[in-house]
């Protein structure tokens, strides 16, 4: 990647941070708290995301 493109990406990163941070904190301040099964949930989702990855990654590879 040449330095121009680093230093777009760079800059787009900035701004986006800039831009959705506040929208972001204030709507988890004002969010309802999850349970622990919610919690549970979202970790088995996040790590069947994960596996497919890794699994397709393999698979792509060998």
């Amino acid at each position: 990647m040449e330095l121009w493109q680093q230093i777009a990406l760079a800059a787009i990163a900035v701004a986006v941070v800039f831009f959705f941070g506040p929208g972001a904190k204030r709507m988890a301040e004002e969010s309802p708290s999850g349970t622990w099964q919610d919690w549970w949930t979202f970790i088995k989702i996040v790590a069947v995301v994960v596996l497919g990855i890794v699994l397709m990654i393999l698979f792509l590879r060998g």
